[in-house]
């Protein structure tokens, strides 16, 4: 099995545990009210990795009448992401499968799905994001930040596993920028139950 199944398998068996825990997250709030404010009434958005719909939910909140689907990996989290956002459409797909949609948005959303992909992979998702983006479509991406040298298999107190990747900042605005993105904005956020650094990027494609 490799990191990236690892991880998801965790994910689809912990799904409601997690979504106990993220479903409200006011420390992330502000940067989605950065980017709801970005958006047009009825935009049509992609979120990657959805999760049981946590973003999907305040961005609706404020933006209800926008054209969402949500994708992620882990059929558990789809299903509470429909329970949570019965107007949106949630599916089941690898975020790495991005070119098999299409569609073109004005707006995608990969809120920490980078921490399960390893450097090629969150180059190589960047690059695909960008050719469904519209001109002028917004990106909102979140990850943990840190030495991509430190990335390692974590294992929790119950034995559930995680391969957690850390990218670097530096390096994402440079692929970011080769992928034809202007950034508009770059957060870093401490996460002190963690003891590690969040880092949120929106960016707009040229």
């Amino acid at each position: 099995m490799s990191n990236y199944q690892i991880s998801v398998a965790t994910f689809n068996k912990l799904a409601r545990q997690y979504q106990d825990k993220y479903m409200q997250m006011p420390l992330y709030e502000p940067t989605y009210d950065q980017f709801s404010e970005l958006l047009g009434e009825r935009d049509r958005v992609l979120e990657l990795a959805c999760g049981p719909g946590n973003i999907a939910r305040y961005l609706l909140a404020r933006r209800p009448q926008l054209d969402y689907l949500g994708t992620d990996l882990a059929p558990q989290m789809v299903s509470l992401a429909r329970e949570n956002n019965p107007t949106a459409q949630f599916e089941v797909m690898d975020c790495m499968a991005i070119d098999s949609l299409s569609q073109m948005f004005d707006a995608i959303v990969c809120g920490f799905c980078l921490p399960y992909l390893d450097k090629h992979e969150a180059k190589a998702l960047i690059e695909a994001m960008a050719k469904r983006l519209k001109p002028g479509g917004l990106l909102y991406l979140s990850t943990m930040e840190g030495d991509y040298a430190a990335s390692k298999l974590q294992t929790s107190s119950s034995g559930d596993q995680a391969f957690i990747y850390y990218h670097c900042g530096e390096r994402l605005t440079h692929i970011l920028n080769m992928a034809g993105f202007e950034l508009q904005s770059c957060h870093r956020q401490d996460y002190p139950e963690r003891g590690d650094v969040d880092l949120f990027i929106i960016a707009r494609r040229r």
